[in-house]
């Protein structure tokens, strides 16, 4: 993998895509940047067993050189004085066992599909495409970044001004 530090855009929120070694599963997160270099991270992780989701926002200046950083994915623009408003937010999308939304078992990518689409429906983000459209963009781009031992950080088909 290229160990470059790759710069996110100020505000952006991005889909994030880690690698998780020798499978094409990845761990799925959001991103906001407060700057080029840092930001906060929005996820949930099942540490403690494998049913049990926790919610996690995590201050930090590794994103953009994180080796297993396989895509970046912006997808919106959040104003300052909404950054926590919306980490809050996330806190409060539901970690049951089954989204009936998308007729799946819980996990970080299907999380990250319930985050956006209530991100989208509540106004912090507008999306041009559908959230099924959109983790389709951002596996493609995964793919093709593993392949070629690359980190790509993109503008999503979804995202509007």
């Amino acid at each position: 993998m290229t160990t470059a530090a790759m710069l996110f855009e100020p505000n952006g929120l991005y889909l994030c895509l880690l690698d998780r070694g020798n499978t094409y599963n990845f761990h799925w997160e959001l991103y906001l940047a407060n700057t080029p270099t840092t930001g906060t991270i929005c996820h949930i992780t099942n540490d403690k067993l494998p049913t049990q989701w926790d919610f996690e926002v995590v201050s930090t200046s590794e994103m953009p050189s994180l080796r297993q950083l396989l895509v970046g994915l912006k997808v919106g623009t959040v104003t300052p004085m909404m950054h926590r408003p919306l980490c809050h937010r996330l806190g409060l999308i539901p970690l049951d066992l089954f989204s009936a939304r998308y007729g799946e078992s819980m996990n970080c990518r299907v999380w990250t599909k319930e985050a956006l689409f209530a991100l989208d429906d509540e106004g912090y983000v507008v999306l041009a495409i559908s959230v099924p459209d959109i983790a389709s963009e951002v596996n493609h781009h995964a793919l093709m970044a593993k392949s070629q031992h690359e980190c790509r950080v993109r503008t999503s088909r979804a995202f509007r001004e």
